[in-house]
């Protein structure tokens, strides 16, 4: 190097001991922006040879640049040391456990579910450290949701994070977004719905048009021609309590279970009259809607599809 680590110090004109450090993490961060790697890792080791707080944040930056490079045997290895079990009270444990996360999900599980077991009576009586304790026991169930593990009831106690019920909003979507018959029942959205503008219930995550949604929903009630199944249209306030039915849903599967034995909603009868009201609420003539490719059996050739 050109200089010696000290000169960092003399650049950023910091007097105040304690700040030496922060100013030298900044410093190595510049340095790595800037495409000069061997100055950044000669402070980042610096850093860690001093030991203390700072010695954590700096094993972090040099980790989270080693999995940026896809050499992640060399970041585990600077992870080893604030991973400890008996440090999950720490920030940079949790920040070790989130860097972790984004590379391997099935670890980072393994790690919280080995730091809850750590966990004395004595911790869970003191205030901050219940208070990260529930983070913990949040964090794991959510994990365990997105590895597709059926949540325990003690799981059921942590409450669930925006991303588990962000996940859970979108698994709903997709069901009722692609129907499919399930214990005799078909649920698809209203009219509305579909037609308001910008991204309806709350997601980010736009609904298909009616054009293209409803014929799907004809296709699969066709299927279905010589049984019975009940048809429900599904409105705002129905997604409302089915997402709130889904929070505590143990596992990916329960969704369309939950789904399969929702009973709230508009029961249809499918098939109408080919001069009768569509039955996707278009207000067209069915033969002239989703009946014009062909008629369906009527209904009294057959058991029909009735709600």
């Amino acid at each position: 190097m050109e200089r010696p680590i000290a000169d960092e110090i003399r650049t950023y004109r910091t007097k105040a001991p304690l700040d030496r450090c922060a100013v030298l993490l900044d410093a190595a961060q510049d340095h790595l922006r800037n495409g000069d790697l061997d100055r950044a890792v000669a402070i980042w080791k610096e850093l860690v040879f001093k030991g203390g707080e700072y010695a954590d944040s700096a094993r972090l930056d040099y980790a989270e640049h080693l999995f940026d490079e896809y050499e992640d045997d060399d970041a585990y290895a600077q992870l080893d040391a604030v991973l400890e079990p008996w440090r999950i009270f720490s920030k940079s444990w949790l920040r070790a456990v989130e860097m972790v996360e984004q590379h391997d999900p099935e670890v980072a599980l393994y790690l919280c579910m080995l730091a809850i077991e750590c966990v004395t009576r004595e911790d869970a009586g003191i205030p901050a450290r219940a208070s990260r304790l529930l983070h913990l026991a949040a964090t794991c169930r959510r994990l365990r949701w997105e590895a597709g593990i059926r949540l325990t009831d003690t799981d059921l106690l942590a409450k669930s994070g925006y991303v588990e019920t962000r996940q859970k909003q979108l698994r709903l979507l997709t069901l009722i977004n692609e129907p499919k018959v399930v214990d005799g029942q078909l649920h698809f959205w209203d009219r509305e719905l579909l037609e308001s503008p910008g991204r309806p219930l709350g997601t980010d995550v736009p609904l298909e048009r009616p054009a293209a949604y409803y014929p799907k929903v004809e296709h699969v009630l066709r299927a279905y021609e010589g049984g019975r199944v009940v048809a429900t249209r599904l409105e705002g306030a129905e997604w409302t309590c089915l997402v709130e039915l889904a929070d505590n849903a143990k596992h990916i599967d329960d969704l369309r279970t939950i789904v399969s034995r929702y009973d709230q909603g508009t029961a249809v009868e499918w098939p109408p009259g080919r001069n009768q009201p569509c039955w996707c609420g278009s207000q067209t003539k069915y033969k002239k809607c989703c009946g014009a490719n062909g008629p369906p059996p009527s209904p009294s050739s057959s058991r029909g599809l009735r709600g």
